[in-house]
């Protein structure tokens, strides 16, 4: 592990603002010297990982500024693979600033985004996937999507591609080999081996691109758009859902006039649930509102476009209208659930009606007022059902794909193994193209953990630039 060419950086590592401790770390060849010279008492023989309690200090004036922790960790054994040194004080942004000012003035640099954990890729301690798990484990909003960054993190996905490129090492080894050999000695290729491991390949990455769309909604949660005319009651469903008052209600038609969203978490998911402005097929062109209804309108149709589940809200203490069901026909090739509120009233249509209209064989779910949590549980499971159809995962969640740097990795792996195998179908296949194709495969499954790039530096920009300062 070499520090050469890299200057020793710092960096707060928690929030900024007022907070009970705080965080300030320091890598780098200079960082326990740094370290001790505003740190007091410094211990004779420093030992590793052991918190020593004292003060911070200014070297110039003498001045004691905090008492704080002091940890020091050695290179090969910290996070970054560098001398480190970690420092607790006392929460506040002015204490924590006067420190790193102190440690600026000695030489420290200021730390870019993500500039630890790129380093600790650099020297080794991580792998690339594993990287871009500390961005996701930061940002997790889920239970779900946190197990999911923490397996990441673990080396699951790494271990996976990694097994994989054994695979296809051996393979290539053994063509390049035949190549060679039948040159000199022509020697009969035997292919039935090579055809067996490369569809074994080949369906791994099948599963693995596969499960992209569930990783990516283990991480980032799916979002959910009530939809349906005015005072069909989206706005109380959503507020009974959240148990709290988030959407304003009324029984005025066309309240909600722009999509308020708010967070929940069903079977460990987020749910980002977004209550629309009604669609209205009647408004008035002289009504002195039509302009700001229309806009809410026009906004619930961009809204719909990027749902990844549609909850149609009906009111079945109103007739079923021709607009519904016109509505029901635009968002019907997306993922759906209808709901019949309002049940604690004399029903107006018939679930049967419904159907036959909608020519609709799903699920239907009921509310009674949904104001009220009488049967709002009843919805609950339904979308917590599909959820989990979305989101199941056979296996380990290690074994996941939800970066789409590594979808499209993949989906060059999977193109290479078919055409390898398309290759191999021809009685006297071209060695030397099959093992072109292999060489591409490697490349592309090497990349997905960063051992090989095109744009090595480019890549590293891009992937740490989505980090906070102090990681």
């Amino acid at each position: 592990m070499s520090e050469i060419g890299m200057e020793t950086i710092a960096a707060l590592s928690t929030p900024p603002g007022s907070g009970g401790i705080a965080i300030i770390r320091l890598s780098g060849a200079a960082a326990h010297t740094i370290a001790s010279r505003i740190f007091d008492p410094w211990p004779s023989d420093p030992d590793y990982f052991h918190l020593y309690l004292g003060y911070i200090y200014d070297p110039d004036s003498q001045q004691k500024l905090d008492q704080v922790l002091l940890t020091l960790m050695p290179v090969g054994r910290s996070y970054t693979g560098e001398k480190m040194a970690e420092i607790h004080c006392h929460g506040g942004l002015y204490n924590s600033k006067k420190i790193l000012s102190l440690l600026f003035s000695l030489g420290a640099a200021a730390a870019p985004p993500g500039e630890f954990t790129k380093r600790a890729y650099l020297n080794g301690r991580l792998d690339l996937t594993q990287a871009e798990a500390v961005i996701s484990l930061i940002e997790a909003e889920s239970e779900a999507g946190l197990a999911a960054a923490t397996a990441q993190l673990a080396g699951g996905l790494s271990e996976f591609v990694n097994k994989m490129l054994i695979q296809i090492n051996q393979i290539l080894a053994a063509v390049e080999v035949e190549i060679d050999l039948l040159a000199e000695e022509g020697l009969n290729y035997s292919q039935p081996e090579v055809t067996v491991s490369l569809q074994e390949l080949e369906q791994k990455c099948r599963d693995l691109l596969a499960s992209y769309q569930r990783g990516r909604l283990l991480y980032s949660g799916i979002k959910v758009v009530l939809v349906g005319r005015p005072n069909v009651g989206k706005s109380s469903l959503m507020n009974a859902l959240l148990v709290e008052d988030r959407a304003l209600v009324s029984t005025i038609s066309g309240t909600t006039r722009d999509v308020i969203s708010a967070s929940l978490e069903i079977g460990g998911i987020k749910v980002e649930l977004s209550d629309t402005a009604g669609l209205d097929e009647n408004m008035a062109a002289d009504n002195p509102q039509a302009e700001l209804e229309a806009l809410g309108m026009a906004r619930t149709k961009e809204w719909l476009e990027q749902a990844e589940l549609v909850l149609l809200v009906l009111d079945q203490s109103q007739p079923l209208t021709d607009f519904e069901v016109e509505l029901y026909r635009k968002i019907r090739d997306k993922p759906h659930l209808l709901l019949l509120n309002k049940q604690d009233k004399a029903p107006a249509f018939s679930e049967s009606e419904l159907r036959r209209r909608f020519v609709y064989e799903g699920e239907i779910l009921g509310c009674v007022g949904a104001r009220e949590q009488i049967r709002i549980d009843a919805v609950v499971a339904g979308l917590a059902g599909f959820i989990e159809t979305q989101t199941a995962v056979s296996g380990d969640t290690a074994v996941m794909i939800s970066q789409q740097r590594h979808y499209n990795l993949l989906r060059m792996v999977s193109a290479g193994l078919t055409e390898a195998l398309e290759l191999l179908k021809t009685g006297a296949p071209p060695l030397d193209m099959l093992a072109e194709e292999l060489h591409q495969i490697r490349f592309c499954l090497l990349a997905i953990t960063g051992a090989e790039s095109l744009d090595a530096e480019g890549l590293l920009d891009i992937v740490f630039s989505q980090f906070c300062v102090g990681k």
